[in-house]
Order: C-alpha cells, then sequence, then structure tokens
C-alpha cells in the first residue's frame, strides 16, 4: 500500500520577539515560524538564538523562513539615499541569514505605480543596483529570496525583475491580501504571468478595502481559485500565514486546513 500523502506544511509568520518570548510554546505547539524580523530585530537577533532557533526547529522537523525589514526602506527607490539605505539594511538581514539558514527570505519588491509615476523603467534600473550582490550570497548560502507583491497593480513590474536577476535563488511571493486589495486585474494573471517564479504565497483574508490579515473564509477572497491556480502553476512553493494575534492564529490554521 503507498503511503499517504503528507499534508502541506504550513509556516506561520512569529514576530522575532515573541518568537524568543514564547519559544517552547511555539516549539511543542509543532508550529514552523516565518520569523519576521524588522530593524529592532534584526540589531537585537544574537547568533546563539538564531542556531538555536536553527537547531531545535530542524530537530523536530519543523521549517523556518524569514520575513526581512520594509518599513522605510526600498531596494528600487529612485531616491539614492534611500536605496543605499536598504542596502545597509539587507547586509544585516544577511549576516543574520547565515546564522538562520532558512528556506526562504521575503524582502518587498518595492514599486508602487503612485510614486514612481508608471516609470518602471527608472525602478528596474534601481532595482538592479541593489539585488544583485544580494542573489550572489542568497546563492552562496543556499537560500531563496521571494520578492513580494505589496503595492503592485499588475504582475508585470515582479516579471520584470526576476526575469532580469534570472537566478534560481531569486523569485516571489504572491500575498493573497494585497492581490485582493491593489490587484487592477484577475487573479489568474498573476498566477500563469510569474508561474515558476513562484516561491512563497502570503495567505490571508480581507473584504478588498484594507489589509485587515484576516482567517481564510472572513473576508472576500476567492481562496477555491487561489488554491486551483497554485496547484495549475506553482510548483512546490511555502505556503505562510499572517495572522495579527493569537487567536487569529488558530482560526488561520483551522481555515486554511480544507486547502491542504
Amino acid at each position: 500500500m503507498s503511503e499517504a500523502k503528507k499534508e502541506k506544511e504550513v509556516q506561520v509568520h512569529i514576530p522575532y520577539p515573541v518568537l524568543m518570548d514564547r519559544f517552547e510554546d511555539v516549539l511543542s505547539a509543532g508550529i514552523s515560524p516565518e520569523v519576521f524580523l524588522d530593524g529592532d530585530g534584526l540589531d537585537s537577533a544574537s547568533p546563539d538564538d538564531l542556531r538555536r532557533i536553527r537547531e531545535e526547529f530542524a530537530a523536530r522537523g519543523l521549517t523556518v523562513t524569514m520575513h526581512g525589514p520594509y518599513g522605510s526602506i526600498n531596494p528600487g527607490s529612485a531616491n539614492e539615499e534611500v536605496r543605499r539605505g536598504t542596502e545597509k539594511r539587507y547586509e544585516r538581514v544577511f549576516e543574520v541569514l547565515e546564522g538562520l539558514r532558512p528556506r526562504t527570505v521575503v524582502l518587498h519588491a518595492g514599486y508602487n505605480e503612485r510614486k514612481f509615476h508608471g516609470d518602471t523603467e527608472l525602478w528596474l534600473a534601481q532595482s538592479m543596483k541593489t539585488w544583485p550582490r544580494f542573489v550572489k550570497e542568497a546563492e552562496r548560502i543556499g537560500v531563496v529570496i521571494a520578492a513580494e507583491n505589496i503595492f503592485e497593480k499588475t504582475p508585470r513590474t515582479l516579471k520584470a525583475l526576476v526575469d532580469e536577476i534570472d537566478s534560481p535563488n531569486f523569485g516571489v511571493c504572491i500575498d493573497s491580501g494585497h492581490l485582493n486589495v491593489f490587484s487592477t486585474v484577475e487573479m489568474e494573471e498573476w498566477f500563469s504571468t510569474l508561474a515558476h517564479k513562484i516561491m512563497e504565497v502570503h495567505i490571508h483574508d480581507n473584504s478588498g478595502e484594507a489589509d485587515d490579515h484576516l482567517p481564510v473564509g472572513e473576508g472576500h477572497i476567492d481562496f477555491p481559485l487561489f488554491f486551483s491556480l497554485l496547484k495549475k502553476y506553482a510548483a512546490d512553493p511555502v505556503y505562510t500565514i499572517e495572522p495579527h494575534g493569537e487567536e487569529v492564529m488558530r482560526r488561520s490554521i483551522k481555515a486554511i486546513r480544507k486547502f491542504l
């Protein structure tokens, strides 16, 4: 008799300070964390803590992924001071990655039509000043960078970026909530355009008005369609839920199981 198919593992977004404060609770619950390190988290993360996360979750057969900082930084910013500041932050991100060794690290792509006035070529040129050195580091470490959509209205800019970089260690993270609020094209266009470059998905719901981070089924997103498109176009992406609060986390885990 063939072995039963294993249920898809799901990462849970957990800020680094919360993870360290509730470490044994998270570990004993069998939760695979997406460790969120903002600026303060990056500055306070110690080599011993990073090694502890890496080793103890691996010993339980659990996967660790990471979400990097995004506030006040932008790898494709037209403002050189902001872009260079982003590079400095990313240097610390990659120091942390050396110790944590996650499967993926999510970083934001940074294109916003309102700020760039539709000048995608400027954004791409600025982005290519930032990414190549870090992609080489990702290849060396063995981690995959997943560039996440936020304000992007279409997948066109992310497609241009991954095509220009052209590395197996650089892909995209499709965020269902951001898609529902900001996209102006059909969901399938995102999946068909980005296809094999989809390395991770962030799974949370909303009504289409704000990025509410609700559990699946508590908003208006068509998740049967979302998961069917994942199955059709993406090979083996990381699934991550991004709950805001412990009770929301519990509802999120329960709600997603029917799609696994």
